[in-house]
């Protein structure tokens, strides 16, 4: 008998979520269009992904049903939304057979919370663990543990300081960060005033973008961080900071946002004080698409990342197999601008779809028809 069931604690359900947030989008006047039933574009062909260092999983080798615990940052936004889905349909239906328990906590952005769910989960002795830091330093004794206990984790979506995990999957974040800052100091001709917006102060994907983006600004010595501020990769946050980034700064030439969410509350920012666009930055969320393409906004695209979820799990399994993975996962990033929106854009599905993901379309369609 099959025993899958999910521990989520302080959280909405995904669909409530998706509900939620289009009942706010649909009170803040964001129109929906009507559906075309486009399907997303396949994106342009990237290199192959880089690994670095492989590991024998061998002492881990175990036949299944296998237990698997997910310590997750929660789902706060439509990307840690998509991530979910992932997780859920590889650990349930393409993996179905071979796992029979699954237990997942959901930390809402709160790295004291994840401490607390770290240990619970690992009180539970799964086979394997998969975690999503909130920040870098948080959990350290808590995934040290666990590999100390002969629990392999594997860590997606942002890293921790320590060497004890089995593998690492993530986009190279301070690339991310210097594609960003070139594009937009282009833009500028290579001189003016840019505003930076992060998504969460001491999240080791934030610093990592941060990083690239100053590596990038460095290049252009006539281009100024005029400001700086942290919206929480989320529309309504986003908004609160490039108000208060408009309001304490006397010339804004352009935005280095890391995101679309983030970018959909910066559209709403400047459209409420009457300002023109400046070139800024998104991703291939359904809703930032929308937004900059109804406003004809220029701006740089790069793909969310959200997708590796997949391969988490697919190491996940290949570990629990005995099998050698790679030690580190960087996935190459995907870039495109607002001349491509309409390759990715579905407006059959609602805001919170992200275009470049690894689901079935029947997966799609259930979780994001409108």
């Amino acid at each position: 008998m099959n025993k899958n069931r999910i521990i989520v604690k302080d959280q909405l359900s995904r669909r409530e979520f998706l509900r939620a947030v289009g009942l706010a989008s649909a009170s803040a006047g964001a129109a929906l269009l009507l559906p075309s039933c486009a399907p997303a574009a396949t994106p342009t062909p990237a290199p192959a992904e880089v690994s670095l260092g492989m590991v024998d999983t061998s002492i881990y080798k175990k036949d299944p049903p296998w237990h698997i615990a997910r310590s997750g940052m929660g789902e706060v936004n439509s990307w840690q939304v998509i991530a979910t889905l992932h997780f859920d349909y590889y650990v349930k239906t393409k993996y179905k057979d071979q796992f029979d328990q699954v237990d997942y906590l959901a930390a809402t952005f709160d790295p004291v919370k994840q401490v607390a769910d770290m240990e619970d989960l690992i009180a539970k002795n799964p086979d394997v663990m998969i975690i999503h830091p909130v920040s870098g330093g948080n959990i350290v004794a808590q995934i040290e543990q666990a590999m100390s206990k002969n629990i392999p984790v594997i860590l997606f979506g942002a890293r921790a300081y320590t060497d004890k995990y089995v593998s690492y999957h993530d986009r190279d974040n301070a690339g991310v960060g210097r594609i960003y800052a070139d594009y937009i100091c282009k833009k500028l001709g290579g001189k003016g005033n840019v505003a930076v917006m992060m998504g969460l102060a001491g999240n080791t994907y934030a610093e990592d973008v941060l990083r690239g983006v100053r590596e990038g600004m460095s290049k252009y010595p006539d281009v100024k961080e005029a400001a700086l501020g942290y919206g929480v990769w989320s529309p309504v946050e986003g908004k609160t900071a490039m108000e208060a980034m408009l309001a304490s700064t006397d010339q804004i030439d352009g935005i280095i946002n890391d995101g679309g969410n983030m970018g959909i509350g910066i559209i709403d920012a400047y459209l409420d004080a009457g300002k023109p666009f400046v070139p800024m930055c998104g991703d291939d969320g359904n809703g930032w698409l929308r937004k900059a393409k109804e406003n004809n906004v220029a701006f740089q695209g790069v793909h969310g990342g959200a997708e590796q979820m997949a391969d988490a799990v697919e190491f996940a399994v290949k570990t629990l197999k005995g099998e050698p993975v790679a030690r580190d996962v960087l996935a190459p990033v995907q870039t495109f601008d607002e001349t491509q929106i309409d390759k990715f854009y579905r407006a059959d599905l609602n805001d919170q779809y992200w275009a470049i993901n690894k689901l079935p379309e029947e997966v799609l369609v259930e979780n994001y028809k409108l």
